[in-house]
């Protein structure tokens, strides 16, 4: 798995000139006052959305012929995939998190600890897409995950639109209620485990993709 890990990093080396334009761009968003965790985020996102490239990159050209050549299993490649988005996603979180710390320390502001607090509740968000992703790009491919993953985006949203007008029209109000019941620690001990069980959850239905792939 270290050699796939190391493949996939090399690659990355052909899209640094990218790397830097992005990490200049956050930069540039902190120093004009963003929201650091909206800024935060999106870069922890988009890195470890690369993942996705990577496995673009080994379907290209009867990729997948060749590798399963090498001495690796199907469970290793998926297994790679997901550590090799929790890579790039932490670099770019750890990086992201710590100019934003200075600026808020720089801007004489409070609250740096509950920003790292929810910046790393973020980093297992990120897992979480990520968990998501995977499956989908490795059962339909680049072209048709696309339109997966849109469908898949747009019925979060229209099942949390629905969510909300039925709460207008019951006379509900899910916010209140979680804010009370739910502690700042019960959510920070929450999201990572979800996000864990997510991914080894998705890393199985991975495996299982892999198994029944034909090259």
């Amino acid at each position: 798995m270290i050699g796939l890990l190391i493949k996939d990093l090399l690659l990355l080396k052909n899209q640094q000139r990218f790397f830097l334009l992005f990490f200049l761009m956050s930069a540039g968003m902190l120093l004009a006052d963003f929201n650091s965790v909206f800024v935060i985020n999106y870069v922890t996102m988009i890195f470890s959305l690369f993942t996705l490239s990577s496995i673009s990159y080994d379907e290209f050209d009867n990729g997948y012929a060749f590798l399963f050549t090498l001495p690796i299993t199907r469970n290793q490649y998926a297994a790679e995939k997901y550590v090799f988005g929790l890579v790039t996603g932490s670099f770019a979180w750890i990086v992201v998190t710590i100019f934003a710390v200075v600026m808020n320390l720089v801007r004489g502001r409070a609250g740096t600890v509950e920003l790292v607090g929810t910046a790393f509740l973020y980093l297992f968000i990120s897992l979480l897409f990520l968990s998501i992703v995977v499956p989908v790009q490795l059962k339909f491919g680049a072209e048709k995950g696309r339109i997966v993953l849109i469908c898949i985006i747009g019925a979060i949203f229209a099942a949390g639109f629905v969510m909300i007008r039925a709460a207008k029209t019951l006379q509900l109000d899910f916010l209140s209620t979680a804010a009370t019941s739910l502690s700042p620690g019960l959510v920070m001990a929450a999201v990572p485990l979800i996000s864990l069980a997510a991914v080894f959850g998705s890393y199985l239905i991975s495996v299982n993709i892999m198994k029944k792939k034909q090259f």
